[in-house]
């Protein structure tokens, strides 16, 4: 009975260590990278009550988190709320152009060997600079999977690859269907070297405000 109790407790024990939760700081903004794009007004991001709260008035920005180092990551989940009004045109699709804002996107920068060369270096926008400076010397980074919310439900589900850059790769898993508290949640097929995250939420394609306050962001890693 005491061996069996025994081989139990050893088991769970594996199992407990096989994964684990990595909280991302949302209520410190000292951790995080603030970009602006060139002739597109910045986001305002502050703290507040503890959450990351990023308020879009006609603007996109981006925020970047650099790991301390590359975690392989199984699933993420986030808990956030919003509040505004983002306003897709009628008989636009969700993503393209004139409709290219979403309340969040969440970007999984995943470690890969495409680097920069130094023409490459010279003349890249400051978010690809900044972007490839979050692989570890010897590595690059492969992608961004960005994991997003969408208006539109009939969009759940489906993928693309930005037209603009082939960098950016992108899923639909959240439909907000109203203002309030919403919850995001991914699986990866196979788990993911990860460098850092990248958080997007626009409005200045379809020159929209609202205001998304990020509660929490977890990473399950093995």
């Amino acid at each position: 009975m005491k061996k069996a109790l025994l081989a139990v407790l050893v088991m769970l024990g594996l199992a407990a260590a096989a994964t684990a939760e990595t909280e991302i700081p949302v209520s410190d903004l000292q951790q995080w990278t603030s970009l602006e794009y060139r002739s597109i007004p910045a986001n305002t991001v502050a703290v507040e009550g503890g959450n990351l709260h990023i308020a879009v008035n006609k603007s996109a920005s981006p925020l970047i988190y650099k790991l301390d180092e590359p975690l392989r990551a199984t699933s993420v989940t986030v808990k956030a709320s919003w509040s505004g009004k983002l306003t897709i045109p009628k008989n636009a699709m969700q993503g393209e152009a004139g409709a290219d804002d979403f309340i969040l996107k969440l970007g999984i920068v995943e470690i890969g060997e495409r680097t920069l060369n130094w023409l490459q270096r010279l003349i890249a926008a400051n978010w690809i600079k900044q972007l490839f400076k979050l692989a570890p010397k010897g590595t690059g980074v492969e992608r961004i999977n960005f994991l997003s919310t969408t208006q539109q439900k009939n969009l759940l589900g489906t993928q693309r690859k930005h037209s603009l850059n082939d960098l950016l790769f992108e899923t639909r898993i959240t439909w907000l269907e109203a203002q309030g508290e919403f919850e995001m949640e991914y699986q990866f097929e196979e788990p993911v070297n990860v460098l850092g995250l990248w958080i997007s939420s626009d409005g200045d394609d379809t020159e929209s405000s609202f205001d998304l306050s990020i509660e929490r962001i977890t990473l399950n890693t093995e």
